[in-house]
């Protein structure tokens, strides 16, 4: 019966705003979103377009009482409308799993929120062939700090070894060092440039035994965070700023078929400082939270929107560009059981020189020298 009356009102709004030439299927399963939002399937007949009806979209949004339309085509001239209702206010609640044997976990996609239709959005950190790397930026406030606590949330209870480079004296991330490699020092560079040194001699020593044939997808899994990526290319000298620039972006650029995963950090991003490009174009997923003007977007999703004055984007919503298309997305608050987690599985923790230790093992175990 709902189906019935939406089609009714639908087809009695095309009537009445002049869209006579749009045929909508009796037989058809309307498809019904988490959020209330449902979507029907239409026909365009001849002397009717796609723009004509894209159009009088804001028409039929208040005909039908909805917050968006939006039109996607399916086939030629076969389309399918989405009704959508307004879900800003929705705070969802990241779904947790008790691991209770603390049996580590592989991740290889992480829940960081919904969608404008309810449905979950996933970051894939990893993929059956390695890492892929994440850009994030915004204005501060906006809830940077916030996403990195939420993917790590999930990290936890993995066979993951998590580093996280922390310029602020490691004000976020000292919390978490019982489960997490935290860098922090805020004035000398040396610790950083070490640590990427070990991780870009740990990428060459398992694409060597890639390249033999051996497979190296039992090993374990590496990702990077790095806070505040412009306050970190701006310390010590010229020179140690430029050998830091140098290792972290060939880390993102030949990591990945390692399995080892960069997030890229930083705040108040704009097209011409901050931001190196070419390591941003690296990044296959980016993750904007508000940004002030167009050129902020820009430098992270290589496109306008972030900074949309008339639907802004508010504390803990982001633009999330995943294979090729921009999301919507109201993420995951950060479980108020984050730290508790942390102490519990302490005891996953993994150190470069047990990365070292496990290649080691694997060596002896392949009978390779």
């Amino acid at each position: 019966m709902r189906y019935l009356y939406r089609r009714w009102k639908l087809g009695l709004c095309f009537q009445n705003i002049g869209l006579k030439e749009i045929y909508i299927p009796i037989f058809q399963r309307m498809e019904i979103t988490p959020t209330g939002g449902y979507s029907l399937k239409i026909k365009l007949n001849v002397g009717m377009s796609p723009t004509r009806l894209q159009k009088k979209l804001e028409h039929i949004a208040v005909a039908m009482k909805v917050s968006q339309v939006e039109i996607k085509r399916e086939n030629r001239n076969k389309f399918r409308l989405y009704f959508r209702q307004d879900n800003s206010n929705i705070f969802p609640t990241m779904p947790t799993e008790v691991n209770t044997s603390l049996t580590p976990k592989v991740i290889s996609n992480i829940p960081i929120g919904v969608d404008v239709d309810g449905y979950p959005v996933l970051l894939p950190l990893f993929s059956n062939t390695g890492g892929k790397n994440t850009l994030l930026g915004g204005d501060p406030g906006m809830g940077k700090t916030s996403l990195i606590k939420l993917i790590l949330a999930t990290l936890m209870e993995s066979n993951t070894c998590v580093i996280w480079f922390d310029p602020k004296c490691g004000s976020d991330a000292l919390q978490f060092q019982e489960r997490v490699n935290v860098v922090c020092d805020a004035l000398d560079p040396s610790g950083y440039l070490q640590t990427l040194e070990e991780i870009s001699r740990i990428i060459h020593t398992r694409n060597e035994l890639g390249a033999k044939g051996f497979d190296i997808t039992v090993l374990p899994r590496v990702i990077l965070f790095v806070d505040e990526w412009a306050m970190l290319g701006n310390m010590g000298t010229k020179q140690e700023q430029q050998l830091v620039k140098d290792e972290l972006r060939k880390i993102v650029s030949i990591g990945r078929s390692s399995f080892i995963s960069v997030v890229l950090a930083t705040q108040r991003p704009t097209s011409i400082i901050n931001l190196d490009v070419a390591t941003r174009e690296l990044c296959e997923n980016r993750i904007a939270l508000r940004v002030g003007d167009d050129h902020g977007s820009v430098a992270i999703l290589g496109q306008k929107g972030a900074e949309n004055k008339e639907n802004p984007l508010t504390p803990g919503q982001a633009l999330v560009w995943l294979n090729g298309r921009l999301v919507r997305t109201n993420l995951y608050s950060v479980p108020k059981n984050l730290q508790e987690l942390t102490i519990k599985t302490r005891g996953l923790k993994l150190t470069l020189e047990d990365l070292r230790e496990s290649e080691n093992i694997f060596k002896r175990e392949h009978g390779i020298n």
